[in-house]
């Protein structure tokens, strides 16, 4: 099999070459489509090049007033469109006047594609973050804000305080997200023109806000209290790559304790630990998979103590176990993941940041913290979630920027829609990128990487014309040669300078880029040895990343780093100044927008000269630049690019080796063992390298298939995801509904109305429900369909309604005795035939489970001794006398009320006095006489009757608020009304000529009518008020939707993580999961309605607490979202600033039908059988 997979690889390399040579040849004859659409784009950078004396020879005021023009242009029909040219131009003189950074025309092509909403891919170096400040700026005109996605918060407000002085010389205003921040602080950042900020918080708080219980700007309920993110207009994402494709697949997860068992992770643990590879369990580092063998599973089962892992109560056992030996085997300390004062944090694969706060899903991270012996933490229940992937489809426009994104286009634009554009360089790249080098052993490599290194550090070069080096300490470099002295010895050698090659000094700065902290600390304790001074940059000192970077093209600087360290941070040879200036600055002042433009030019001057930055750049650029050391190639091209890139920054010089060996994962796990024999036995010696071309593109297929491998991978998880997505976009927009409200237009004046939204929603909910059980009411059918359920349980068979259409009472009971008895005779054969199996041996029958069976279907009283008896060759004779006896006796005669012509209105008047508390009477229903009434007209009185009851209860409700709040128990448990402010709330309220003798009864009930009587004079007036009954549909709506949310999600939790089990019945669990994950979410949304409903036509059986909470707006009911780790419910706020203890959630105190019990419709069914599922079955 291994060697046709090596057939198969060959094959497949031919053809990718052919493929390859085909697409070159024909570009070489048509030209590329990149190039195409960078010719189209030649005429604006023209015009907008043309507008640049025009501007420069405006004042500051009148080059701010282009902002408040351009506005007013949107305003009158013009598009964004047709402004691109003149806000470019705006914006590139903004950036020469107020950054002292003028864009350079590649530039302006950057920020037209990202304005199309496509990827502009540019080299490091090539100012990515002035170009996004173009379509920034274009796009902020319309006043629905931008967003500029950065990879972690250093960069987010860096980027904000350098390009702050843009946005304000033009008028704009400019803000950042910052993990932390408080409420306030968000929506003030949130409502600039333009937010930067992190994926993960941009996401998170899309997460927040749809938990939160008031909209963005609704000054009823406190700031912490409303939305803060508004509407996701246009995001332009920096290291798009990074953001859309590697974290793609990483959820966002807002969570609560789901209090599991935590014991079992380490029982798991201990007997994951007992297993041995090979023999009981394989490891697939291709697939990133462990697998019990079936010798495996034995040994598991009988270490963890039970019969089989297949038997009810034991089937999680081997999904712990999996988990146990992954953690043991694929997830590494100081790889994946750190130890940090006794929580695992997950360190990033592709950035090598840590990610507190985030976990592994499915029980990994508690194997993980069970291995490590840390405190486990309870699994999670998600209260919220988005994977990033389909938060930013959110979006109604989205761009990105990178340097390396060619390699994923094609998925860019399965996935998002995306064009990928390459963007020329500014000047043209001088990088000079070595063949790899590689070496049978991991250790051969590293002590050739620290040779190198301490080589390029400490010792000078000479590259002869013979193609050796020589390798020592110049001591004297004349026209006629070089003398040298050699290393390791006092010998000076004279080299002519025909000889010569070409020659490398002492001290050029070294990028090391490593794949994991472990192999970081290796390289740095073999450099310790040799005495090579040098900066390690990992997970552990994250927070120093950017710092550390941005001087690692300092002369004689070595830096080692996880590969993607310091993304987005530029390293300028020579040091950077603005880094060190800030570091100075930033404990006095709170940004760099807040330092006096003067003080922030003298100090970086002042350090500049003191470091004597620009003579050592100068000096490196002689000397041949950055030189980049990859110790190791990732599994992702692209990674490897990005380190490649971090020299060769605006034409600057630099070079570019990655040192491999047989023994890497990529490498192991794609050439394998087989490859390093071969190479043994060829007489391969220590420390022997291998420098090929070939080689190298081989490396690269092996990284091409892993990158196809983990496009499926997300692929996967997407289609997973878009059944969430789907709901949860149905779901949060229905939220946004009830939050938002709705908006009318009186005298030129846009109108909000928060809550008059609700009542029309609730409304809704009523016609829903009217009508799914309306049309199953007075289906023609339902009276047989009825009756055959209901036969059906009574005689234990499955009887079809068809066979009793339009049959009288008599024949159908008699049809149904006959199917019963015809049924039972082929169960008890096959009952018979699974238990009693004649090609067994008569000691495995199982006569206990035939009992059990024949006694559950038809109320037998046998026992398997009883059975034995008779013996298998009578035993089905005589259980089918004994089935058809119990049959016989089963009374049906009170199915015959199914079957009566008018069951069908019968039940619907019945369904709508329980719903409704609506009593139909036949006065009411003369126009609709007989039995078979036009469903659509029964539907409409049914409606009338519905608002006409709603209508009651919103003239009843602010009594029952005002008796709740003015009224209240004694010790002695008497009630106590406070008559004078009742009185003076009543006069407000309802009527001011109310007469306070009226109210000065001492029955509750006759004080009650008074007020209502009251309540219903104000109701007819045309401004009357209806705060208290708009406060409880808001109350309710929220609270039962985001409840049943809460719950779906729970739910779906666990479908996903056992739908892998239907695969064994044969069928796709996938598409299970599709269809499971929609009808559960279908239940989910009749079971709102239903609830709703319930509540609001019973509003007077409501507690006094939740009556209570409506008297003053609040939104205590509900959670409020500070963080992700805990949730805690705020306490009410009283008008006065006081607190009255945390409200109660509305409860209803009507009787509550039981699953079991009768329908309360008068079917006779059960409840789970009738109404509980009609709404679904209907929907189905």
């Amino acid at each position: 099999m291994e060697q046709l997979e090596r057939i198969w690889d060959l094959v497949s390399n031919f053809a990718s070459a052919v493929g390859s040579w085909v697409e070159r040849s024909i570009t070489g004859l048509f030209g590329s489509s990149n190039a195409r659409y960078l010719k189209r784009l030649e005429a604006k950078i023209e015009a907008i090049n043309s507008l640049e004396p025009r501007y420069e020879a405006m004042t500051d005021a009148e080059l701010r007033a282009q902002t408040d023009e351009f506005k007013h242009r949107l305003s009158a029909g013009e598009t964004l469109d047709d402004l691109l040219v003149e806000s470019f131009a705006v914006c590139r003189e903004a950036g020469r006047r107020f950054l002292s950074m003028r864009h350079y025309d590649v530039q302006l092509i950057g920020g037209m594609v990202l304005h199309s909403g496509a990827i502009a891919e540019m080299i490091t170096g090539e100012g990515k973050t002035l170009v996004a400040t173009l379509p920034a700026y274009l796009n902020a005109l319309e006043g629905k804000g931008v967003h500029v996605i950065t990879v972690n918060d250093y960069l987010a407000r860096r980027d904000m305080e350098w390009m702050g002085p843009l946005y304000m010389g033009l008028g704009l205003t400019v803000g950042a997200i910052q993990s932390g921040m408080e409420a306030d602080e968000r929506q003030k950042s949130y409502a600039c023109d333009i937010t930067y900020g992190t994926n993960n918080e941009f996401g998170f708080d899309y997460l927040r806000d749809n938990m939160r219980m008031a909209a963005r700007g609704d000054e009823r309920f406190p700031r912490q209290m409303q939305q803060s993110q508004g509407r996701l207009n246009f995001a332009i994402v920096d290291e798009v790559d990074n953001i859309l494709i590697d974290e793609a697949r990483t959820p966002l997860i807002i969570s609560g304790p789901a209090h599991d068992d935590v014991t079992k992770y380490a029982r798991a643990d201990k007997v994951a630990r007992q297993l041995k590879a090979d023999a009981h369990f394989e490891v697939q580092e291709k697939e990133h998979t462990v697998s019990l063998t079936e010798s495996g599973v034995r040994q598991a089962e009988k270490l963890a103590g039970v019969e089989s892992f297949y038997t009810a109560g034991n089937m999680e056992w081997p999904h712990l176990i999996d988990n146990a030996l992954k953690a043991h085997y694929l997830y590494k300390l100081d790889v994946n993941y750190v130890v940090q004062q006794g929580d695992v944090v997950i360190v990033d694969e592709f950035t090598g940041r840590l990610m507190p706060g985030r976990q592994w899903s499915d029980g990994l991270h508690q194997a993980v913290e069970a291995k490590e012996g840390v405190r486990i933490k309870e699994e999670s229940q998600t209260l919220a979630t988005v994977t990033l992937q389909n938060f930013f489809k959110l979006y109604n426009k989205l761009g990105g920027m990178t340097g390396t994104a060619m390699t994923e286009a094609n998925e860019f634009w399965k996935i998002y829609k995306l064009d990928v554009i390459a963007i020329p360089p500014n000047r043209v790249l001088q990088r000079l990128n070595h063949s790899d080098v590689i070496f049978r052993t991991e250790r051969e490599k590293w002590i050739a990487v620290a040779d190198e290194i301490e080589r390029i550090n400490r010792w000078d070069s000479v590259n002869l014309s013979n193609k050796t080096t020589k390798i020592g300490s110049i001591a004297n470099e004349t026209d006629k040669g070089i003398e040298l002295q050699l290393k390791g010895t006092k010998k000076t050698e004279f080299i002519p300078a025909e000889q010569i090659q070409s020659t490398q000094r002492k001290g050029l700065p070294i990028l090391v880029g490593t794949v994991s902290i472990e192999k970081s600390e290796r390289l740095a304790s073999l450099l310790d040895k040799r005495g090579v001074d040098h900066q390690v940059l990992n997970a552990k000192q994250h927070e120093r990343e950017a710092d550390i970077v941005a001087q690692a093209g300092r002369l004689g600087a070595v830096t080692i780093a996880t590969n993607m360290a310091g993304r987005g941070t530029d390293i300028i040879l020579g040091g950077n100044a603005e880094t060190m200036a800030w570091a100075q600055l930033q404990n006095t002042y709170d940004t760099r927008l807040d330092v006096p433009k003067d003080e922030w030019d003298t100090l970086i001057n002042s350090i500049s000269e003191r470091e004597n930055m620009k003579t050592e750049g100068n000096k490196v650029r002689e000397m041949g630049g950055l030189q980049i050391v990859g110790t190791e190639r990732h599994e992702s091209r692209r990674i490897d690019l990005q380190l490649r890139g971090r020299c060769g920054r605006q034409g600057d010089p630099g070079s570019s080796r990655f040192y491999l060996s047989l023994e890497d994962d990529l490498m192991r796990i794609f050439a394998g063992e087989w490859v390093k024999n071969i190479l043994t036995r060829l007489g391969m010696q220590d420390g022997e390298a291998i420098e090929s071309k070939m080689v190298t593109r081989r490396v690269e297929a092996a990284q091409k298939k892993v990158e196809e491998r983990n496009f499926e991978i997300r692929k996967n998880l997407l289609e997973y995801d878009e059944v969430m997505d789907e709901q949860r976009k149905r779901v949060y927009g229905f939220r946004q509904r009830i939050l938002e409200g709705r908006t009318a237009e009186s005298d030129g004046e846009i109108l909000t109305d928060c809550d008059g939204e609700c009542r029309e929603l609730i409304l809704e909910m009523v016609d829903r429900q009217i009508d799914q059980h309306i049309d199953t009411f007075l289906d023609r059918d339902y009276g047989a369909q009825t009756f055959a359920g209901w036969a059906s349980s009574q005689l234990s068979c499955e009887l079809d309604s068809a066979d009793f259409r339009g049959l009288s009472p008599e024949e159908a009971i008699r049809i149904a005795h006959e199917q019963a008895s015809r049924q039972a005779e082929a169960q008890i054969f096959e009952a018979v035939e699974e238990n009693l199996p004649q090609s067994e041996d008569e000691r495995d029958w199982n006569w206990s489970a035939l009992a059990s069976f024949a006694n559950a279907r038809w109320k037998l009283s046998v026992n398997d001794r009883d059975l034995k008896r008779v013996g298998r060759n009578e035993i089905a004779e005589w259980l089918q006398q004994r089935a058809n006896e119990a049959v016989a006796k089963a009374d049906l005669s009170e199915g015959e009320r199914f079957l009566a012509p008018d069951f069908g209105v019968r039940s619907a008047r019945s369904w709508t006095d329980w719903r409704f508390s609506i009593e139909l009477r036949d006065s009411d229903l003369t126009e609709i006489s007989g039995n078979d009434p036009d469903p659509e007209a029964f539907k409409e009185i049914i409606r009338k009757k519905a608002r006409e009851a709603y209508q009651q209860r919103e003239i009843e409700y602010p009594v029952l608020v005002g008796l709740a709040h003015f009224t209240g128990r004694q010790d002695d448990g008497s009630r106590r009304v406070d008559r004078e402010g009742l009185t003076a709330w009543a006069k407000e309220r309802f009527d001011s000529s109310l007469d306070e003798t009226s109210l000065s009864t001492t029955s509750l009930d006759e004080l009650k009518r008074t007020l209502c009587e009251a309540s219903t004079r104000r109701h007819k007036q045309p401004d009357s008020p209806r705060t208290e009954m708009q406060r409880m549909e808001r109350a309710v709506l929220l609270q039962i939707l985001d409840n049943a949310w809460k719950d779906h999600l729970l739910a779906m939790d666990h479908l996903r993580s056992s739908v892998g089990l239907r695969g064994y019945a044969q069928v796709d669990p996938k598409v299970e999961y599709k269809r499971e994950g929609m009808r559960t979410f279908d239940l989910m949304w009749s079971g709102i309605d239903e609830r709703v409903i319930d509540i609001v036509y019973r509003i007077e059986q409501v507690e006094e607490d939740a009556l209570r909470s409506t008297w003053r707006e609040t939104a205590a009911i509900h959670e409020d979202t500070p963080s992700a780790a805990q949730f805690q419910e705020p306490e009410r706020q009283m008008a006065d600033g006081s607190e009255s203890g945390p409200i109660q959630p509305i409860r209803n105190r009507g009787q509550k039908v039981g699953r079991n019990d009768p329908c309360p419709c008068g079917s006779g069914k059960k409840y789970k059988n009738c109404c509980a599922r009609s709404a679904s079955a209907s929907a189905g």
